[in-house]
């Protein structure tokens, strides 16, 4: 019991290091994916506690509002290595590319010479090489036939969003650390410019909705949360500050709990996306309002935000992002776990749905962790020793 407690245990303030980003990216990666699996199975769980009901529909109904939670740990994790003094551009170049490539690349490979070729998937040769140099110049997100009609993974989108931005980020970064307030104004503006022309003058923003330009508030979201957080830093810590953060962490949880619950409301896929457009700003400040005030938190609320077991779930969150969805959809496809009809889903049938959805989670985790030590990590070390800056000043000096 002891040494289960001692997990639990929050390590000493570390400066740029956001303990609650190990929750917070564990969370939205799971929410997610809860998400998905439930647009298979239509399990709508809910926690009985005596005479109250505590309904987790707005969460899993809601899972897909968590992505703009992870682009704003994103802009957030990015801007506070900036400010500890990453700067190096070729570094940042080469960290991107050892995070990203292997398990990308490896999911196009599979997906490519595994299911969609042997498939027949591809009507012609064009849509094949449309969808396939898409991806490999991550714009995949600016294309119809490779966003919304792709055969390499729909959830990859979010990755051609995230190598734009880093193609910006450098700059940004500069005028956010010079100018906070005007850039940070600056791209707010923009964005909600870009979806104020969305609402009003497409009758379908699906190609348009999750394009960089649309979510840069949620980026600047997350470089401000990190300039506060950095100077947070340089203040001693009390008592008082430990348990106001406490309570600011609970009191976000709550609200997003809340906007979540008011977007489900919304039916029509459009009706959808344009809720999706309105809480893009709130929903992800109240995600960087959680990220800062749970890293200042409490000690016991910092030990529950980061611990072992929030460090191994973030850390194999890329994979199980990359492939929950798929494995979903075969899991259901090949009929893994029997049912008495055709349709157990849309039959409510128990304990069909119970079981399946615990199976995709075993799944999405087993093959995320296999991938993410098999595959990902030792091909980020090879990257790394290769092209990173330690060894160009090695082959300088030889």
């Amino acid at each position: 019991m002891k040494r289960l407690l001692s997990w639990f245990k929050p390590r000493p303030l570390r400066r740029n290091y956001a303990e609650a980003g190990d929750f917070l990216r564990a969370a939205c990666v799971g929410m997610v994916g809860w998400y998905h699996i439930w647009q298979q199975s239509w399990l709508n769980p809910n926690l009985h506690l005596g005479r109250h009901v505590v309904r987790f529909y707005p969460l899993v109904a809601g899972g897909y509002m968590f992505v703009d939670l992870m682009l704003a740990l994103s802009g957030f994790l990015l801007m506070l290595g900036w400010l500890g003094g990453k700067r190096d551009l070729r570094q940042f170049w080469v960290n991107r590319a050892a995070r990203i490539l292997p398990s990308y690349w490896l999911c196009m490979i599979v997906m490519l010479l595994g299911f969609a070729l042997p498939g027949g998937l591809y009507g012609s040769a064009e849509q094949l090489w449309t969808d396939l140099l898409a991806h490999l110049s991550f714009t995949h997100n600016l294309f119809r036939a490779s966003y919304a009609n792709t055969q390499l993974n729909g959830a990859l989108w979010t990755l051609a969003v995230e190598v734009q931005f880093y193609l910006l980020f450098p700059l940004l970064a500069r005028c956010f650390e010079r100018r906070p307030a005007a850039t940070y104004a600056a791209m707010v503006a923009l964005a909600w410019l870009s979806r104020g022309l969305m609402a009003w003058r497409l009758a379908d923003s699906t190609l348009y909705v999750n394009r960089l330009s649309a979510m840069l508030d949620v980026y600047a979201n997350g470089m401000l949360a990190a300039l506060i957080y950095h100077r947070l830093e340089k203040t001693p810590p009390r008592a008082w500050r430990a348990w106001l953060s406490a309570a600011l962490t609970v009191l976000s949880v709550y609200l997003v709990y809340r906007i979540l619950d008011a977007q489900v409301l919304r039916s029509g896929g459009e009706n959808i996306r344009h809720g999706q457009m309105l809480w893009r700003w709130p929903l992800s400040a109240l995600g960087c309002l959680f990220l800062v005030c749970g890293s200042r938190s409490i000690g016991l609320m910092r030990g529950l935000l980061s611990n072992p077991l929030t460090r191994f779930l973030s850390g194999i969150s890329f994979n199980f992002y990359i492939w929950h969805q798929f494995l979903a959809v075969k899991l259901r496809e090949w009929r893994v776990v029997p049912s008495f009809g055709p349709t157990p889903n849309l039959d409510y049938e128990q304990p069909w749905q119970s079981r399946y959805t615990a199976l995709c989670f075993l799944a999405a985790l087993a093959l995320a962790t296999v991938l993410t030590y098999c595959v990902e990590r030792p091909c980020a070390r090879w990257i790394k020793s290769r092209f990173g800056r330690k060894t160009l000043e090695t082959r300088r000096q030889a």
